[in-house]
């Protein structure tokens, strides 16, 4: 009997692991908070169905036009040559598993999609006749040690609650590549097969991720470790365990971390021009800058508590230290007193507190008399290491 737990690693991973966590985390707030017009959400998620095709094809065949894949998943040409039919039934194949979206992983999962991406590839076009030698591919058969491998690994997928789901998704593709399957199509089965289990987790960031870029761009170190089964030309051949699942899996996290971060860059883009970021001076690309990353912790206070200048306000403060009136009445372009009347509200709730008085009153960020504890978790991380400190003193 094939053990389930085989698949377990002996997780040494738990720093990386958490800071891919958290990462995505922030990064589906940070989406959210930005508030994206649909034709913008929409436009990205048909990009990144665009990458992922273009760059999973790319991992085994030579890289096509990636204006020829954008023609072909908008359906504005039709695919004529191998590679453009190739990047034709990646786009059916993603359909067919958007359909699966309620089913769990099975056997009769990986036959359909080979079936998809190479049976299908290689017999349903117009070349095949009596004098080319082009051959119809007949469908392959695995062998029963190996439908008994995937059948072992999907039900402890299946079943798994003690691993996140980007560690599992990271555990199925690299356990597909470890194993003897088909002749053809391996990597590409893997990278569907993860997505689909992103996409059916709620782990795919909306549509955005596309981690088959990060495996291209490391193509070389996946496929010596992963495919290929032996070390890179520079190393020893007497690390036996390298190709353990640890090790695997930080391979994973790193390129996942690598993913994150390029839509950071992406969504911090379209923020920018939500704000006319060229258009601000020095200090308030600055503030905007600091928004971007962490507005989303004030936005999620509910309005009736602060409304959107006032938590505008507090971003401010908590990116600077400490502001006045004046510099806000200038900032926001406003009466002088609608800044005092916001800074007698966020003075009851414990927010803010004086500094200085006349000329130089200054309001800060309020580290030791928060009298709103309901609000303690919206405050920058700088405010909680430095009421840790006066505590520690």
């Amino acid at each position: 009997m094939i053990l389930i737990n085989k698949y377990e690693p002996e997780i040494s991973i738990d720093d990386a692991f958490v800071n891919i966590v958290h990462q995505y985390n922030e990064l589906n707030k940070i989406y959210e908070f930005i508030d994206l017009p649909e034709q913008f959400k929409d436009l990205e998620k048909t990009n990144s169905a665009i990458l992922r095709n273009y760059y999973a094809n790319a991992i085994d065949h030579n890289l096509l036009d990636i204006k020829s894949v954008k023609y072909i998943i908008n359906k504005n040409v039709k695919p004529n040559s191998l590679s453009e039919r190739a990047v034709y039934q990646y786009m059916k194949a993603e359909e067919y598993l958007n359909d699966m979206f309620n089913e769990p992983l099975s056997l009769s999962m990986i036959y359909r999609l080979h079936k998809i991406i190479i049976t299908d590839l290689y017999n349903n076009h117009t070349e095949v006749n009596l004098f080319n030698k082009q051959i119809p591919r007949e469908p392959e058969k695995l062998k029963t040690d190996f439908e008994l491998q995937l059948d072992s690994l999907f039900e402890f997928l299946n079943t798994d609650t003690e691993f996140h789901p980007i560690v599992q998704s990271w555990i199925l593709n690299f356990r597909i590549l470890g194993m003897e399957l088909f002749s053809e199509g391996k990597s590409r089965i893997a990278c569907l097969l993860q997505n689909f289990w992103l996409r059916k987790h709620g782990m795919d960031l909306y549509g955005l991720l596309s981690v088959e870029h990060e495996v291209y761009l490391n193509k070389n170190e996946y496929r010596a470790y992963f495919i290929e089964n032996k070390p890179l030309p520079d190393e020893k051949n007497d690390n036996e365990d390298k190709f353990d699942l640890n090790h695997q899996l930080e391979f994973g996290l790193k390129m996942h971390s690598s993913q994150l971060n390029r839509i950071e860059l992406l969504l911090q883009s379209y923020f920018r021009k939500q704000v006319d970021y060229d258009k601000l001076n020095p200090r308030q690309k600055n503030i905007m800058n600091y928004v971007f990353k962490r507005g989303y912790k004030l936005k999620e206070i509910d309005d009736s508590v602060i409304n959107k200048r006032q938590k505008l306000i507090m971003y401010i403060i908590q990116h600077r230290g400490f502001i006045s009136t004046k510099d806000l009445v200038s900032e926001f372009g406003c009466n002088r007193k609608t800044i005092q009347r916001d800074f007698t509200l966020l003075l009851e709730l414990g927010l803010v507190k004086v500094i200085g008085a006349g000329s130089a009153l200054r309001y800060a960020l309020n580290l030791r008399e928060l009298q709103s504890t309901e609000l303690d978790k919206y405050n920058a991380a700088f405010i909680t290491e430095s009421e840790e400190q006066i505590d520690f003193q």
